[in-house]
């Protein structure tokens, strides 16, 4: 069961705090913890998972205090504050974001060992909402990184309040235009129209990316979603749900609210495989490396119906996704395949 978010207070006061304290400690002594990793690892002799997976651990610490280390200095700059809407303020938390996102992502790509190969083919000009699949642990930074470092964005997504217990994320992208989602929100009105609010105002070079999974693929989360729309005598897209193998069924609440605000911006939709077959921490530790290419691709939407027929627009966003699944069905072999 999930753990609920502490209150800010909290996060500012007591988890910062230990997570600043924590990384600076492993930092400072990353150069034996590596040394102790290999030693173990030449007993081992797997694969170097300790090495790896360890090493990852200590580069997340690293790349923490990096993070945290630069908000806090910003926060300095701003006038503790006062001045942090103010467009040299946001410029340095984009610089924050994206180095860390750059970082991070290095980081994933060394120690568990995969390359990556998303595309590079330039956006069509305009604001962008890139609707994403959801799979494997790191996706959701990948896609990050490709919009801002490959594509030049100014990235806003839609996430999960768990990401608040992360300090870097409770301090600095907050700061940012991202908006923070309620699994059950106690206020679900409330909730969708500041997804609105997030969507209508997309800058021109900016991108909004949405998961409309709602979580990342696994087995039980897909029986969870199929049990979800025969509780609700949903037959018609519980059978289209039934038929698509790689990917969650849509849940168009947010997915839609945000279309709906922002009907000038251009619709992607972006799949990728390669982290499909790993569901949990053991899943990584079993598997390192990967010694695979993570593969993605997006392209636009089809003409959308208009957004106040709801029936349409829902059976709209399933063929769009079926799209998805089907990409992915084709690329899944060569990628995954023994």
């Amino acid at each position: 069961m999930a753990v609920a978010v502490p209150h800010p207070l909290v996060r500012a006061l007591v988890v910062t705090p230990v997570a600043f304290v924590g990384s600076l400690i492993v930092t400072i002594l990353s150069p034996l913890l590596h040394a102790i990793l290999a030693l173990i690892d030449l007993f081992d002799r797997k694969n170097w998972r300790f090495t790896r997976v360890g090493g990852l651990g200590i580069a997340f610490c690293v790349v923490e205090l990096f993070g945290l280390t630069l908000a806090f200095g910003i926060w300095v700059l701003s006038g503790f504050g006062l001045w942090m809407k103010s467009k040299p303020i946001h410029r340095m938390n984009r610089w924050v974001m994206d180095t860390w996102l750059e970082l991070i992502t290095r980081a994933i790509r060394a120690f568990i060992g995969f390359d990556v190969a998303f595309p590079s083919d330039d956006l069509q000009p305009g604001p962008a909402l890139v609707l994403s699949r959801h799979a494997g642990p790191g996706d959701a930074l990948l896609v990050a990184r490709s919009l801002t470092h490959d594509h030049d964005r100014q990235l806003r997504m839609l996430g999960t309040t768990k990401l608040l217990w992360d300090p870097f994320f409770n301090h600095l992208v907050k700061r940012l235009p991202f908006y923070f989602c309620e699994p059950q929100a106690a206020d679900p009105q409330q909730q969708l129209a500041d997804i609105q609010e997030a969507a209508r105002t997309i800058e021109d070079d900016g991108a909004m990316v949405i998961f409309p999974e709602g979580g990342n693929f696994t087995p039980t989360r897909q029986a969870a979603a199929w049990e979800r729309l025969e509780a609700r005598h949903d037959e018609e897209h519980l059978k289209r749900a039934r038929k698509m193998t790689h990917v969650l069924p849509p849940r168009s609440g947010g997915t839609l609210a945000a279309i709906e605000a922002a009907p000038e911006a251009n619709i992607l939709l972006l799949a990728h495989v390669g982290l499909d077959d790993l569901f949990s921490l053991r899943d990584i530790w079993e598997s390192v490396p990967l010694k695979r290419t993570v593969r993605a691709s997006f392209w636009y939407a089809s003409d959308k119906p208009p957004s106040d027929d709801r029936e349409a627009m829902i059976n709209w966003l399933y063929d769009e996704w079926e799209r998805v699944d089907a990409w992915i069905d084709e690329e899944f072999d060569s990628v995954l395949g023994d």
